[in-house]
């Protein structure tokens, strides 16, 4: 178990943890009624297996490109017929998805006693632009995105970069998400972990778990003193 007392740092996942990915459902029920959830959820897991899949294989397509590959085979899966104009509008959405009602709150506090940071697999001008039109982007010191380094989680060379660009010791920057195969592949890494479970998910049983598990970003605050 990590001494959490140590962290100097926080790293964050941005969707799922910061953002509110889900909150596209409501979008995709406008046009295609009763499907959105459904659909959200397929099209998200689809592009977490890409990540998996590309890291396998060594072989790197750009973010933008995964993310329409994961859209396609949604589509495919569904039967669900999308104009490619609706599509890229719905990927589009990453820069104005909701953040979690807690989190402007949770990250004023947080930056009051830590470096926050967020390091993400997505296109670093699609996350500026969400944190602007969340008006949390104060609150943050960095952007690291694994995008330009062509490198996706859970491998370990795309954590390697908040190490690497943050500069402090591994045991003094916590790393923060949503996602069991993210606080999982970080853990794996070495980070001091942290886990956001809003939605009493499972945890994939790999005998490797988070250090501090919490519901929401205010619980996470409270838990570090902050």
């Amino acid at each position: 178990m990590a001494d959490m007392t140590r962290l100097k740092a926080l790293a964050f996942d941005y969707y799922g943890t910061i953002a509110d990915k889900n909150a596209l459902a409501t979008e995709i029920d406008a046009q295609f009624p009763g499907h959105g959830a459904a659909f959200t959820k397929l099209w998200f897991a689809q592009t977490q297996r890409y990540c998996f899949q590309l890291g396998q294989m060594e072989h790197h397509i750009p973010w933008n490109e995964l993310t329409i590959a994961a859209f396609d085979f949604a589509c495919a899966e569904t039967g669900l017929d999308v104009s490619d104009a609706l599509r890229d509008q719905w990927i589009e959405a990453d820069t104005r998805l909701p953040v979690y009602a807690e989190a402007p709150e949770a990250l004023e506090r947080l930056a009051v006693r830590f470096d926050l940071y967020v390091l993400s697999m997505a296109t670093p001008w699609m996350i500026e632009k969400s944190q602007e039109n969340a008006g949390i982007k104060q609150h943050f010191a960095g952007l690291i995105s694994a995008e330009p380094s062509k490198v996706y989680k859970p491998g370990r060379a795309a954590y390697d970069l908040g190490r690497a660009e943050i500069g402090v010791e591994l045991e003094e920057l916590g790393f923060v998400s949503g996602n069991s195969f993210d606080v999982i592949g970080a853990s794996n890494y070495g980070y001091p972990t942290i886990w956001v479970r809003r939605y009493g998910q499972a945890l994939d049983a790999f005998g490797i778990e988070p250090d501090l598990v919490v519901g929401d970003l205010n619980a996470m605050a409270d838990a570090l003193g902050a």
